[in-house]
């Protein structure tokens, strides 16, 4: 039987490796489907959130939202935070305090729903039966504005166990410098294109851009090493994740 420690390194070497296939795909479609694969190293997460506040912290704009059940829900919490409900968020506000008073750090902090107020609780937490949040708040240096990054586990996996809080906290770095160089690449992206695509899985979102680029099934099957079943399905999934029928829908989504 392996010891702890060999499994432990184990572990980091495979985290490792998806760290460095991350920064591989930096700047592409690619990336999110790999970044979700890192995180799930880490830890079981229900729902993926990042904001980001212009350097007054009074605007702030949705660059990610992935739950991974119910996409359109995620979409939807999304719109409502960002909308103005983020001026109610404590917590928001205790983390940007923090990043204000030690300029280069990163704060983080976990927040359990029971703690919020009825109404607030009951949007963000009991509706979509998310139970506990790990959130981050960093500063991007080059654009001086402040990104707010928010992991959710769900009612139904019930906390974060202290393993996966050690891991949250020891990732924050890489994890944040990631998500700011890959959002920053990304800056010109449609707002809700971008939400929707980080839904799809790798195969998904590689086939949609062969797909959008008129690739017949065949040829992307030989590219990918699939078999033209396997296109076909990935296709199907995609499309219903995406909310969409066919393929100019698809070419408008992606701006092709």
């Amino acid at each position: 039987m392996p010891s702890n420690t060999s499994i432990k390194s184990a572990d980091h070497q495979l985290q490792s490796l998806v760290i460095a296939s991350c920064i591989e795909a930096l700047g592409s479609g690619r990336f999110f489907p790999r970044f979700f694969q890192l995180m799930s190293q880490i830890a079981v997460i229900e729902q993926f959130m990042v904001f980001e506040l212009d350097s007054d912290a009074d605007q702030m704009r949705c660059r990610l939202a992935h739950n991974r059940s119910n996409p359109e829900l995620g979409l939807e919490l999304a719109r409502l935070y960002a909308g103005g409900q983020f001026r109610e968020d404590s917590l928001l506000q205790q983390l940007i305090a923090e990043v204000m008073n030690n300029p280069g750090e990163h704060a983080c902090e976990v927040l359990l729903h029971r703690s919020l107020p009825a109404v607030y609780r009951q949007t963000f937490f009991n509706h979509p039966a998310l139970n506990e949040k790990f959130a981050i708040a960093v500063r991007d240096e080059e654009s001086g504005n402040l990104f707010y990054i928010n992991f959710y586990r769900s009612a139904e996996k019930g906390l974060f166990t202290q393993q996966e809080l050690e891991r949250l906290k020891q990732a924050v770095p890489i994890v944040s410098a990631l998500l700011i160089r890959q959002l920053r690449d990304n800056s010109d992206l449609q707002g809700q294109r971008h939400l929707l695509l980080a839904s799809l899985s790798e195969r998904e979102a590689q086939v949609c851009q062969m797909i959008a680029r008129a690739h017949p099934v065949k040829t992307i099957a030989q590219t990918l090493n699939l078999s033209a079943t396997s296109v076909s399905t990935y296709r199907q999934r995609a499309y219903q994740k995406l909310g969409i029928r066919r393929k100019t829908e698809l070419i408008a989504l992606l701006g092709a």
